[in-house]
């Protein structure tokens, strides 16, 4: 699937599901925007990859947790390329393992600034400087569609957004712009809880799938591409589980 002329800016891409993501669109032949909040090793790492293997790539900062940084990545993005095709919101933030009766409020605030309030600001910018047939998309996760113990405060924090895909859909398909969520599964190389669990819980995980095996990062940017593509002009609202036919 070509992306060529595309460009596409992908929050928290300098590593994990992001920078997959950032990479597939690359390799398809977009221009992509990798978007950090602090660290900009990883950032410029995945830059310079893309750049060495022929592609175009830029790296801008912006805590997405403030609405202030959201609205600068979007004018820098734009004076950098001219143009959005493809939005992917996925910079988020994991807190697992935790009861519902130990979390503070501190740790919802804390989640809530980036996986809440950030991602439905990054989403009103990119429906506000899409261009018309772009492609938006929300980086949810399988949480929200089957609760676990020690998950509530991030499946809680994620479904907002989630939600707003469905509302968001609906007032932009007259511009031809297809919004949609993609709800992963426990994925290797995405975060803490994935990256931090013991290989025997790892294949418990596992076997209650119907495709026995975790899943990759490269899963997910299988679907983002799809999403991303011509492919999915007709496939809007929707909530696409990236799950090996399991539930969480």
């Amino acid at each position: 699937m070509s992306l060529q002329e595309k460009v596409a800016l992908v929050t928290g891409s300098g590593r994990g599901i992001g920078r997959a993501i950032a990479e597939r669109y690359a390799a398809r032949g977009a221009k992509v925007v990798i978007n950090y909040a602090s660290n900009s090793a990883p950032a410029e790492e995945a830059v310079g990859k893309i750049v060495r293997e022929g592609g175009s790539a830029v790296a801008i900062q912006a805590d997405i947790a403030h609405v202030d940084d959201i609205r600068r990545l979007f004018d820098k993005a734009l004076d950098t390329y001219g143009r959005l095709d493809i939005v992917v919101a996925n910079a988020g933030i994991e807190l697992v393992a935790q009861s519902v009766l130990d979390f503070t409020e501190a740790d919802f605030d804390r989640l809530f600034a980036v996986n809440a309030k950030g991602a439905f600001f990054t989403l009103q910018q990119a429906a506000r400087h899409i261009a018309d047939n772009g492609r938006i998309i929300y980086i949810g996760t399988s949480n929200t569609a089957f609760p676990l113990p020690g998950r509530a405060l991030y499946g809680g924090s994620k479904i907002a957004a989630q939600f707003l895909v469905q509302v968001l859909a609906k007032e932009v398909g007259h511009r031809g712009v297809a919004v949609n969520s993609i709800l992963p599964t426990a994925i290797v190389g995405a975060g803490v809880f994935t990256d931090g669990v013991r290989s025997e819980v790892r294949e418990f995980v596992k076997s209650f799938r119907p495709i026995q095996r975790m899943g990759t990062v490269e899963d997910v940017a299988d679907a983002a591409e799809y999403l991303a593509s011509n492919l999915a002009g007709f496939v809007s609202g929707q909530h696409l589980m990236v799950s090996g036919g399991g539930p969480a």
